[in-house]
C-alpha cells in the first residue's frame, strides 16, 4: 500500500546514500515495523497505538555497530512520521549541513600539518599532532581528533597513499624475448615420503623454471632443503641446457649462500634476490606450484606413503602430462612446444664439476707445505707455505681442491703422497752480472766514515815513537770494550805490522768512530777498518786543510 506523498522512485538529495545510513533506515524500519503493520488491520480491531509504543520504547534492541539501545516515545513517533512520507528511504540519516566545512582546524593549521607532511612524506598523522602541539598550535582546539586532520590533508592530496609511501606498490607483468632470460627458482613443501632410515618425512620440491617458455629446466622432489639439493637442481639444468643470464629466487637461506653467489659468479649469471616477503616477483612459479599441489592431492590419496624416488617417477609423468604437454593461458602452447625450438648449450662438465664449491680459510703448514681439509692434507705450492689461503672443495669429491690466494686461483691441490719423492727445486736461470754489490758496499761505508771523521782525518797527524804495537793493541782493546782472545790480538798485531807505525790520535779517532757506529764489544775487524779508512784518507791528502 503506497501513502500519498511517498514515491518510492525518489530519493531526498539531503539523506544519506551509503552502507551505513542503508543499515540504520533498516534497523529503524524494525523498531516501527509493529506500528506500520497495525495501521493495516482493520480498524475495529486494532490495538491502541498508544499502547503499542509503550511496548516498544521498553524493549531492548541492538544497533549494528553500537550495541543494545532503547528509544524514547518521540523517537518512535518521529521515524513513524518519516516512514509515512518516504518509506524506508526517509528513514536514513540527513547529510550534515557542515559537511565538507572545518570547524576546529583554522586554514594556517592545515597549511602547516600540510607542510609538515609534505617535508617527509613518512610521518604519521600522530608525529604531525606531536609537532603542532609542541608549536604551541593546538592550544585552543579542543575536541580535535586525528581523523579530521586524516580527512582534511587527503582532501589537500597530502595522504601519505597519495604521496606514495603508504599501501603495497602496483605490480608490473613482466616479459622476457628468449629462452635462458630469467630462470625463476623456488622450494615447495611436498607430500610425505618414506626416509631410507624409515622415518616418514616432509619432501621439499626444488626446481627451476624459465620464464619466456614457462618450461621446467629441473625440478626433483628432494628429502631436505638444502646447498645439496640445490646444487643437484641447478647442475641438472646447466648441463642440459646451459647456463642462463639472470637467476630470481627468494631471500631463504640456501639462496643466500656463499657456494650459490661464487657458481653464477663463475659462469657469469646474475643472482638476483626477491625482496623480503614479497612473492608477486615469483609469481611464475608461484602460479606453477599449482600443478603440484594437484600431484600432491593425488598422492595423499594413496594407502602407504612413497619413497622419495616414487614420487619423483610419479611426478615425472604427472608433470608431462599435465603441465608441459598441455595449453598455457599466457602461452597459447603447451611449454613443451614452446621450448621444442630452443638450441641446447650444454655447460661443459669440468667447469660444472667446480661450481658450488665449500669455501674455507686454511694456512698452509710451514714444514710440508699441505693444508688440511676434512682429514685429508692437500699439497700446496712451496711458496704458500705459512700462509693464509682460501681453499674450495667439494665435500663429495676430495680428489682435489682449489687453492686461493687473495682471490685469485693459485693451483688444483692434490693428496699429499706417501713416502713420494720430494719436490725438486732448480736452480734458477742467472743474467751475468750488472752491480759488484759488495764494492757498492765499501765504497758506502768509507764515505759515510770519512764524512763523519773529515776534519781529524786531514789534520797534520805525527808518529809518536813511545806509542807501538803493545799500547796500539791496549788502546784498542780498551775504547772497542774487547776482552781478546789469541786469535782477535794476532789480528791486531798484524795490522801494526802491515801499516807500520800509526799515530796514537789517528788510531784514537777511527776507533771511536766505530763505536759510535756499531757499538763496542764488536769484532776486531770492525774498528780496524775504520782506522785503515782514515789513514788511506790521510796518506792521499797528507797537506790538505779541512775546508770548513
Amino acid at each position: 500500500m503506497v501513502r500519498v506523498g511517498h514515491d518510492p522512485y525518489v530519493t531526498e538529495p539531503d539523506r544519506r546514500d551509503d552502507d551505513r545510513a542503508h543499515q540504520l533506515a533498516l534497523f529503524r524500519y524494525g523498531v516501527i515495523a509493529p506500528l506500520v503493520e497495525l495501521e493495516q488491520e482493520p480498524e475495529d480491531s486494532r490495538r491502541p497505538i498508544v499502547e503499542l509504543v509503550r511496548e516498544i520504547v521498553a524493549t531492548t534492541f541492538h544497533l549494528p555497530g553500537r550495541g543494545p539501545i532503547r528509544v524514547s516515545e518521540r523517537t518512535v513517533f518521529a521515524w513513524l512520521a518519516l516512514y509515512r512520507r518516504g518509506g524506508i528511504d526517509a528513514l536514513r540519516p540527513r547529510l550534515r549541513k557542515d559537511r565538507g566545512s572545518r570547524r576546529v582546524l583554522d586554514d594556517a593549521v592545515l597549511e602547516r600539518a600540510e607542510r609538515l607532511r609534505r617535508e617527509n612524506p613518512k610521518r604519521f598523522t600522530k608525529t604531525l599532532l606531536d609537532i603542532l602541539e609542541l608549536e604551541k598550535a593546538l592550544e585552543d582546539k579542543l575536541g580535535f581528533h586525528r581523523a579530521t586532520l586524516d580527512r582534511h590533508l587527503a582532501r589537500r592530496g597530502a595522504s601519505r597513499r597519495q604521496l606514495r609511501v603508504l599501501g603495497e606498490k602496483r605490480t608490473i607483468k613482466m616479459k622476457f624475448e628468449s629462452f635462458g632470460d630469467l630462470w625463476v627458482g623456488d622450494y615447495h613443501h611436498g607430500p610425505i615420503v618414506l626416509a631410507p632410515d624409515g622415518k616418514h618425512v616432509t619432501s621439499k620440491l626444488g626446481a627451476f623454471l624459465d620464464h619466456t617458455t614457462r618450461f621446467p629446466v629441473a625440478d626433483l622432489y628432494y628429502l631436505s632443503e638444502d646447498l645439496a639439493s640445490l646444487r643437484d637442481t641447478f647442475l641438472r639444468a646447466l648441463l642440459v641446457w646451459g647456463k642462463p643470464k639472470r637467476v630470481y629466487v627468494d631471500r631463504g637461506a640456501v639462496y643466500r649462500s656463499e657456494q650459490l653467489a661464487y657458481a653464477l659468479q663463475r659462469i657469469g649469471t646474475a643472482l638476483i634476490h626477491s625482496r623480503a616477503y614479497y612473492s608477486q616477483g615469483r609469481g611464475v612459479i608461484e602460479r606453477w606450484w599449482q600443478v603440484a599441489d594437484q600431484f600432491e592431492a593425488e598422492v595423499r590419496q594413496r594407502e602407504t606413503p612413497p619413497t622419495i624416488h616414487e614420487l619423483n617417477s610419479l611426478w615425472e609423468a604427472y608433470r608431462e602430462r599435465r603441465y608441459c604437454r598441455e595449453p598455457h593461458s599466457e602461452l597459447g602452447k603447451p611449454p613443451a612446444d614452446a621450448v621444442a625450438g630452443v638450441v641446447r648449450r650444454p655447460l661443459d662438465p669440468t667447469v660444472a664439476r667446480d661450481l658450488f664449491l665449500v669455501s674455507e680459510t686454511r694456512q698452509v703448514h710451514k714444514k710440508d707445505g699441505c693444508v688440511p681439509v676434512l682429514g685429508r692434507r692437500f699439497l700446496c705450492d712451496s711458496f704458500l707455505r705459512d700462509r693464509k689461503v682460501t681453499v674450495r672443495f667439494d665435500p663429495n669429491d676430495l680428489s682435489s681442491v682449489l687453492v686461493f690466494l687473495d682471490g685469485k686461483q693459485i693451483q688444483r691441490a692434490l693428496p699429499q703422497q706417501i713416502n713420494a719423492k720430494p719436490e725438486p727445486h732448480p736452480e734458477p736461470t742467472r743474467l751475468p752480472p750488472s752491480v759488484d754489490y759488495l764494492g757498492l758496499v765499501r765504497e758506502d761505508f768509507d764515505r759515510k766514515l770519512l764524512e763523519h771523521a773529515r776534519p781529524l782525518a786531514y789534520a797534520a797527524l805525527r808518529a809518536d815513537p813511545t806509542f807501538d804495537r803493545e799500547s796500539f793493541v791496549k788502546v784498542v782493546s780498551e775504547l772497542a770494550g774487547l776482552a781478546l782472545r789469541t786469535a782477535e790480538r794476532r789480528e791486531l798485531e798484524a795490522f801494526w805490522d802491515t801499516w807500520g807505525s800509526v799515530p796514537e790520535d789517528l788510531a784514537r779517532i777511527g776507533i771511536e768512530h766505530a763505536v759510535r757506529l756499531h757499538g763496542r764489544g764488536r769484532h776486531p775487524q770492525v774498528y780496524l777498518n775504520a782506522v785503515r779508512t782514515l789513514v788511506l784518507a790521510h796518506w792521499r791528502n797528507p797537506e790538505k786543510k779541512d775546508p770548513s
